[in-house]
């Protein structure tokens, strides 16, 4: 076999140099055309927006509807954040059951990205669970009834009735309880998919009941499509 049919070899060094400027251009195109799309991912992510909601906002507008029966306190709550956010806030409520930790309630989206979700959530039963452990921070702004909750080493539960917030710091867990009739609009900030699999594993394990869960993904990611593409909203 000849190996010289197989391989073609320049027959000087000229068409050698010709072919060697041809793959030094092609390189430096590649490299700077690499370069450029970078720099443009990279100015994109940099003009998207990131923490939009502020959490005295969100505590001024939710007291707006302490004391009002519950359907016309989430009217009103879902209006004044909508006028604090304007284009931020799902003004068309929908319900989900919510099963995660042992507790049960319903929840319905006011506004999901990858880096903030806002919901409104209780149940009209007493419930209990875990919190669950996230790289987040949760806020739980108390609409009417009452939480209480407490973290490893407390033996007193603290109470958080209606007008008052509790917090769950990023990488913490406690255990906490709703009496009936509670309700409130919960806010997360921070790794926002990572906490999917808490409410889908008591979906599947717990309940066998995956079409919430489903239902959840469904309208959350909505959302979250929404607003990367149209608000450029991570």
């Amino acid at each position: 076999m000849n190996y010289y049919e197989y391989v073609s070899i320049p027959n000087n060094f000229e068409e050698y140099f010709q072919s060697l400027m041809r793959f030094e251009i092609f390189t430096v195109l590649t490299t700077i055309s690499l370069l450029v799309l970078t720099v443009f991912i990279f100015i994109q992510i940099k003009l998207m927006r990131g923490i939009v909601l502020d959490v005295q906002v969100l505590h001024e507008c939710t007291k707006k509807g302490v004391g009002l029966p519950i359907e016309q306190a989430f009217e009103v709550i879902n209006q004044e954040l909508d006028k604090a956010y304007p284009g931020w806030i799902n003004k068309n409520r929908k319900w989900i059951l919510f099963n995660g930790g042992g507790a049960m309630g319903q929840m319905c989206v006011l506004h999901a990205s990858l880096s903030e979700y806002l919901i409104f959530y209780g149940s009209p039963l007493y419930s209990q669970g875990h919190s669950g452990r996230y790289l987040m921070g949760v806020w739980d702004f108390m609409i009417q009834g009452e939480t209480k909750t407490y973290f490893p080493g407390e033996f007193k539960p603290k109470v958080w009735p209606a007008g008052q917030y509790s917090y769950l710091p990023p990488y913490t867990a406690k255990g906490y309880c709703c009496e009936k009739e509670s309700y409130m609009v919960e806010y997360g900030r921070g790794v926002i998919p990572l906490a999917l699999p808490y409410f889908l594993f008591s979906s599947i394990f717990v309940t066998l009941d995956i079409i919430p869960w489903l239902t959840a993904c469904y309208r959350v990611g909505t959302q979250v499509v929404k607003n990367l593409l149209l608000n450029r909203k991570i």
